[in-house]
């Protein structure tokens, strides 16, 4: 896999736009593919001029293809570095999607004179975003305090590029919650998730190089990105954002800083329920893919069972109001064992506030989690037998 050039060129999304392009080539017959980045003109000084963000970006695929990866223009050493021991780490949390591939760039120092002194976190308005948000204003919990500049939003990633209506109505409501924490909103738009970088497997490898590709595409601007903590060092699962594994992914001018992971998900409901901008703006959802939480997928549930626990789900204006109920949450169909080992920290706080009846429904839905593995695990079995059989036949 090359990256074989990178050019700035006029944005199809508006006049008042910039764009960011990189044309990359497989080891492969597949065809050439491109992967932009696009700003509001006003960012497009701040667009980087190195193969960093490329990098990054390319790096979830490479492996997951097991090809060597080429960049054409120059990559920090501390990102390299970065970069191979990222490698390392997922060659060991998961030994049978790849190793390790190759990566050959120009290792150039960056002038780091040029570093700047502005912060962003990535901002959903999700409830991790929201807790990294509200815990470092006054009166929250952060001891060490970031002055953050700016709420760095993409277009792409949960909402796709074809739901601009969506998009936009989000964007205005986190645009209003900017303005009302006296932060800067920076939308940038990429194509990343629908490029043939969807080969990758977003939850475990994906996240974190993502975002630190958007943040590395205008690494002029920021010398700091604080990536809201999904994983907590109550849990510390393998994942594809991980308190661990973030910080490799900086720069000697733009460091990345995985956010609140000393926080388990209660103490940050908690810190969202007590604030009246978070609980009117809060959009948990990924699975309707728009600006509305749908109230029925396992992060809107879950969401929702955590404000019900301490007396706050009336609160929660953005979700529809009769969307929870035990009934659902038993129901709940989990996808994968991230969702189960999330569904037993439910039930422990379940216990914690006293809640056995929302223990019992989080229960019944992980027996029937577990029970379809249990299954599929035997059919899985019996095929492999019936295929190992039928080899052996005359």
């Amino acid at each position: 896999m090359k990256l074989a050039m990178v050019d700035v060129r006029p944005s199809p999304l508006g006049p008042a736009r910039a764009r960011i392009v990189g044309r990359f080539s497989y080891a492969d017959r597949r065809p050439d593919e491109e992967i932009w980045f696009d700003v509001d003109e006003a960012h497009a000084g701040d667009l980087s001029r190195s193969g960093n963000p490329w990098l990054v970006a390319l790096l979830p695929l490479a492996f997951t293809l097991q090809e060597p990866l080429e960049i054409a223009l120059p990559v920090d050493p501390l990102l390299y570095e970065g970069s191979q021991a990222l490698m390392q780490t997922w060659g060991v949390w998961y030994p049978a999607m790849g190793q390790p591939m190759p990566v050959t760039a120009e290792i150039k120092a960056a002038d780091v004179s040029t570093r700047t002194d502005r912060t962003a976190t990535l901002f959903s308005a999700g409830v991790d975003s929201f807790y990294t948000l509200l815990r470092h204003e006054v009166g929250g919990d952060a001891i060490h305090r970031e002055r953050i500049d700016d709420l760095l939003t993409v277009w792409g990633f949960d909402i796709p590029l074809s739901a601009g209506d969506a998009f936009a109505r989000l964007s205005d409501r986190i645009a209003e919650v900017a303005a009302r924490t006296g932060k800067g909103a920076v939308t940038l738009v990429t194509n990343l998730r629908e490029s043939g970088w969807t080969t990758a497997n977003w939850g475990k490898i994906g996240q974190g190089p993502a975002l630190a590709a958007v943040s590395l595409a205008l690494e002029q601007r920021y010398s700091r990105v604080l990536f809201p903590a999904s994983i907590s060092y109550w849990s510390l699962a393998s994942w594809g954002t991980h308190p661990f594994t973030d910080p490799l992914l900086s720069t000697a001018t733009t460091s990345f800083q995985n956010d609140g992971s000393l926080a388990r998900r209660r103490t940050k409901i908690e810190a969202l329920a007590s604030a009246p901008l978070a609980m009117e703006h809060l959009h948990a959802c990924w699975w309707g893919q728009d600006d509305t939480n749908c109230g029925a997928c396992e992060k809107c549930l879950r969401t929702l069972t955590a404000l019900e626990m301490i007396g706050a789900r009336d609160r929660a204006v953005t979700f529809p109001r009769a969307a929870w109920s035990l009934e659902a949450l038993a129901g709940l169909r989990l996808r994968q064992d991230i969702d189960r080992a999330n569904s037993v920290r439910l039930r422990a706080d379940g216990v914690h506030y006293n809640r056995p009846d929302i223990a019992a429904a989080v229960d019944r839905s992980i027996r029937n989690y577990d029970r379809r593995v249990w299954l599929n695990r035997i059919a899985r079995a019996v095929g492999l037998r019936r295929e190992t059989a039928a080899t052996r036949t005359p």
